[in-house]
């Protein structure tokens, strides 16, 4: 049987890795976030500086540019490299057993190898600038503008393998509000379906 992998897609600063970690460790299984597959990868001797080519920016322009200036070919074959570079470290980590992925588009790249359990973590807005400010100091319309910023480009990020529907519902097994639904009440209903799914 296939291992199971639950990939967390979230919208910044909704507590979506907090909820990752939460999982992983109620569980028993291995969780992986973009820190930690970036050492993996190392580890296992991909090229000095691919994997860090995508952390989570848009990437439309970049095949705009690709399309306008046939010397951008080269980081094309950088890009394939890229999201190869990610399969292969995320294989290795789902290979080994059932396991946590946070980001990183896993439940597109990994979908179709592994039973893939997608999960979406958002929060309301006051929620995630209030959250972002406890650690930065800034005002909160600098705040709200940089928090927008990110969820595009994760969306960008997401769509450009998948089919446009980063943070839409019907994309996920599962969507939870962070600011309406507290963090252990979301681990305990994912916890309980994985058990109901793949047994304790």
């Amino acid at each position: 049987m296939k291992n199971y992998v639950i990939c967390i897609g979230r919208q910044f600063c909704s507590g979506g890795k907090q909820v990752g970690k939460m999982l992983a460790e109620r569980l028993g299984v291995d969780f992986y976030d973009a820190e930690i597959l970036r050492a993996k990868a190392k580890d296992m001797g991909i090229e000095d500086g691919i994997f860090d080519m995508f952390d989570e920016k848009p990437t439309r322009s970049f095949l705009f540019s690709v399309v306008m200036d046939p010397y951008a070919i080269d980081s094309a074959v950088n890009e394939g490299k890229v999201v190869e570079a990610q399969r292969k470290v995320m294989a290795q980590g789902a290979d080994k057993g059932p396991c946590v992925i946070v980001g990183r588009r896993a439940d597109k790249i990994l979908e179709n190898d592994y039973n893939v359990v997608s999960v979406f973590i958002g929060a309301d807005m006051e929620h995630r600038i209030a959250r972002y400010l406890e650690r930065e100091s800034m005002n909160e319309r600098a705040a709200r503008r940089f928090i927008e910023r990110k969820d595009r480009e994760r969306a960008a990020y997401y769509n450009y393998i998948g089919d446009g529907k980063w943070g839409k519902a019907d994309n996920y097994a599962m969507c939870f509000n962070t600011s309406k639904m507290d963090k252990d009440k979301i681990v305990d209903i994912i916890v309980d379906y994985i058990n109901e799914e793949f047994g304790k």
